[in-house]
């Protein structure tokens, strides 16, 4: 029927189009024709548009009832359910079986996190137990040792500057007796008084200051020896860090064959296989339970009472459609009688007859008219559908099916940052009652605040595992472990089946004697220190003291070879380089000299001092190691707890997903493909001719007005007609003169004139 219409009134316009040209003589007959032409395609696409939202408005009904899977979306949505259940148990068994996956390098990984956690406990150790409160004194001991070898610097210069002092001791008295005779005999005239000065000092105060016994030279030679003679009795100390620093590795030799042996149990013990996968039972029922109840809400036919009244509103829905699709169409057939009437017809709309343009005029209005009623009626029907549709479409099937980039894993972060914004506003929350709660007890009225997040907890650590892009993403080319987190998963469900071995690795941990190698060292530190008692007996007090003064009574011998220096006397010259040789550089070298000393009469206070923090040391151990290997559990089997659920978790790396990804992907397509597809289509076609309708009213309006608008009377006005002028519309007779109608506009009246009258011609 359309496309013959459409011929048709193609046809009728073209052949019409300058027929009647002399006598439309207010508007283009061409105008007219293209306007009909233009109405006639918009509403076929309408039409065309109309009757493919009817297809989709059928798929939407047969695909809520039919219980084909691959018509019905109940029943897909259903079958999707049981494929899950399966793809689960699936997984289930797989993860008993032995497992065929090399997990060499998992092993090689908890190893050294072993070896980690046991070097941090060793450090924990060290700290707690202040050793570095006897090693410090150790190091510091030793390195006096190492520095007073016979064949190092310190000895060396020691022994040049005894020698220095001796023959200082030797020549200074020939030095000031040939200086006073050569001033004496030499001094020019003008500087007469000044070498007297310098000859009255040098001859007074120009004598040593010390004797030889005072730099304790033999004391020191001596010292030197006993060093060097019980040097490995100081180096025997060191055996006190080496202890400490095998701490780790006695811990590790304890536990060594526990570790081995659990690390076999859990990865390929059947037995622990399935005491692991048994963990899983509990949740895998929960979920199994959840299902079940989705089905039985899903399934059409298991409560009656529901799939009646589930079925009375399908049929209210797809009758209320077909009931909305034919407002359209009957838009539609007044715009195809209108167009025939108003393209066939050749009476005006003033004649009697069928083919009269008034009255295709009249039923494109009376179409325009119920566009209206109709766009109205769709716009509170589009309103109510998308409360409930929109949001399942625009923020749900979008995103799961990968319409949007990356869209699976994008609503996983929305929830979960949903998810914890939710908990930290009721945090908040909670603690802005508590403040309140706290300020009214200062009052004196009592408030008891309570939230309980567990629940919100609970979902947001499981929004943390990214379940939705696992499953319909990673898992079509990964494993489920690696698809879940990237194998890195917590499942608090295998704390239980690990814990036995857990503590057998803690048990093997405690057994584990740290304080009887540290005794013995100790024991053997204290040997040590005895037999190097000989230090306490060291003091160099006098030598020290004997370095803090001038070597010779001139306190200022600086001053005193500059100012001979300043007479110019050249036969004093040699005397003066003498003088700076000796004396004067061996004072320069006092403060050198002097932390040497130092150095060796503090070897005593460092050997007591080791001997009473060993002692301090050793009545605490036993307390010390016993808290921090306390502390130290505590922090390693929470590692151990992880690892071993990773040695787990990498023995199931051979089980695929793919299954359940194909079961949880039917499901979304079973809502959003569908179920959604044929109302996006349905609501696209009546979208389409809703949109038409715009310009079909501006042309059905204007061809309303052109048919109203052309001659007043046919052309065959002369001729008969099948109807009688006279008894339709009372014509009068051809020989009945007309009066001319008077001009429409008048001529008006204007204040203060009068019209002239005018004279019929």
């Amino acid at each position: 029927m359309p496309l013959i219409g459409f011929i048709f009134c193609c046809a009728r316009c073209c052949c019409n189009c300058n027929r009647v040209e002399l006598m439309d003589k207010k508007k283009d007959p061409c105008r007219r024709a293209t306007y009909t032409v233009c109405l006639v395609i918009l509403v076929t696409i309408q039409l065309v548009a109309v009757v493919l939202a009817f297809i989709n408005h059928f798929l939407l009904h047969e695909a809520l009832i039919h219980e084909d899977p691959r018509i019905g979306s109940f029943s897909q949505l259903n079958l999707s359910l049981i494929e899950t259940e399966q793809s689960l148990d699936t997984i289930y068994k797989m993860s008993v079986n032995t497992s065929s996956v090399n997990v060499d390098d998992r092993k090689k990984r908890f190893m050294r996190i072993v070896d980690d956690g046991l070097q941090d406990f060793q450090r924990e150790l060290v700290r707690r137990s202040n050793a570095d409160q006897v090693t410090l004194p150790i190091g510091s001991l030793q390195s006096v040792v190492i520095e007073f070898d016979p064949k190092w610097e310190n000895v060396l210069f020691l022994n040049e500057f005894n020698k220095s002092l001796v023959h200082l001791t030797q020549e200074l008295p020939s030095i000031r007796s040939g200086l006073v005779e050569t001033l004496d005999s030499n001094c020019p005239l003008d500087k007469h008084i000044k070498c007297g000065q310098l000859m009255q000092e040098a001859q007074k105060n120009l004598k040593v200051r010390y004797t030889l016994d005072k730099f304790q030279s033999d004391e020191v030679s001596a010292l030197i020896e006993q060093l060097d003679r019980h040097r490995n009795d100081f180096q025997s100390l060191s055996e006190f860090n080496e202890t400490l620093g095998t701490l780790g590795g006695v811990i590790k030799t304890a536990i060594d064959k526990d570790l081995n042996r659990a690390w076999d149990d859990l990865v390929h013990s059947p037995e622990t296989r399935e005491k692991l996968a048994r963990s899983f039972e509990i949740s895998l029922r929960e979920i199994k339970r959840g299902l079940a109840l989705v089905r039985e809400h899903v399934q059409l036919h298991q409560d009656e009472q529901s799939s009646q009244m589930f079925l009375r509103f399908v049929e209210f829905q797809f009758y209320g459609g077909i009931a909305l699709l034919c407002l359209p169409i009957l838009i539609f057939l007044l715009f195809y009688l209108g167009l025939c009437f108003g393209t066939c017809g050749n009476r005006p709309y003033q004649e009697a007859g069928v083919c009269n343009r008034g009255v295709g005029a009249n039923l494109l209005l009376a179409g325009v008219g119920f566009v209206f009623l109709f766009s109205t009626i769709l716009m509170v029907v589009c309103t109510i559908l998308f409360l409930f549709g929109g949001p399942l479409q625009t923020e749900f099937c979008r995103y799961l099916t990968g319409h949007v980039p990356d869209g699976p894993r994008k609503l996983d972060d929305y929830v979960h940052d949903s998810m914890q914004y939710l908990v930290d506003q009721v945090r908040r929350q909670t603690r802005l009652a508590q403040e309140q709660a706290e300020e009214m007890k200062a009052d004196g009225i009592k408030r008891t605040v309570h939230t309980d997040l567990t629940s919100f907890e609970l979902v947001r650590n499981i929004t943390r595992a990214r379940l939705t892009d696992a499953i319909l993403t990673r898992c079509e080319n990964e494993p489920f472990v690696d698809a879940i987190s990237g194998g890195q998963l917590m499942w608090p469900a295998l704390y239980e089946p690990i814990q036995s071995i857990l503590q057998e690795l803690i048990d093997s941990f405690k057994t584990a004697d740290l304080n009887q190698p540290l005794k013995d060292t100790i024991l053997n530190c204290m040997d040590a220190l005895e037999r190097i008692k000989f230090l306490d007996s060291v003091d160099f007090s006098v030598a020290i003291n004997q370095t803090e003064i001038s070597l010779t009574y001139i306190t200022d011998l600086g001053r005193f070879v500059a100012e001979l220096r300043a007479l110019n006397v050249d036969a004093a010259q040699s005397f003066i380089d003498s003088l700076t040789k000796l004396p004067l550089k061996l004072d320069e070298l006092r403060g050198h000299a002097r932390n040497i000393y130092t150095k060796l009469d503090g070897t005593p206070n460092l050997r007591r001092l080791i001997q009473k923090n060993l002692e301090q040391y050793q009545h605490n151990l036993s307390a010390v190691v016993n808290e921090t290997m306390d502390a130290g559990l505590k922090k390693l089997r929470s590692v151990f707890e992880k690892e071993l659920q990773l040695a787990v978790i990498a023995t199931w790396r051979d089980i695929p997903c793919d299954s359940l990804r194909l079961a949880v992907k039917r499901g979304v397509d079973s809502v959003c493909i569908t179920a959604l597809m044929p109302l996006n289509a349905f609501w696209a076609g009546l979208g389409l001719a809703l949109l038409l309708f715009i310009p079909g009213v501006i042309f059905s309006v204007k061809l309303a007005s052109l048919y109203r608008k052309t001659e007043p009377y046919s052309p065959d006005y002369e001729e008969p007609d099948y109807i009688s002028y006279h008894g339709f519309y009372m014509r009068p007779t051809s020989d009945y003169q007309v009066v001319p109608q008077k001009p429409r506009n008048k001529i008006r009246k204007q204040k203060g004139y009068s019209p002239v009258p005018q004279s019929e011609s």
